[in-house]
């Protein structure tokens, strides 16, 4: 008999899984992306890391994808850089926030 877990499982992952695409999809949006870029552009800024709550991992995400792809098309640079950051409850973990350069 297998565990009452291995039915939660999957329904844990997908709720994982929806809330990073909807964050990203919120977060990643190229509309919103383009204004923070004039922002740090007007401040005389060459680049803009976009920040990303440490535990979250969006690269991975149709938001994160379709960034890349606009970046691309626009002639911008994008790289997924690392932070470490202690969370609420005390754990430190890792996160890939996506900076943008022109």
């Amino acid at each position: 008999m297998r565990p009452p877990l291995a039915k939660l499982l999957p329904e844990l992952q997908q709720e994982s899984r929806t809330y990073l695409e909807l964050f990203a999809s919120v977060e990643l949006k190229p509309d919103l992306v383009r204004m923070k870029i004039f922002e740090a552009a007007k401040l005389g800024h060459n680049s803009l890391r976009l920040a990303i709550p440490t535990h979250l991992d969006v690269r991975t995400t149709a938001a994160a994808i379709a960034l890349a792809e606009w970046c691309k098309q626009s002639g911008l640079g994008l790289t997924w850089e690392s932070r470490t950051g202690d969370t609420s409850d005390g754990r430190r973990m890792t996160t890939y926030e996506p900076e943008i350069s022109w």
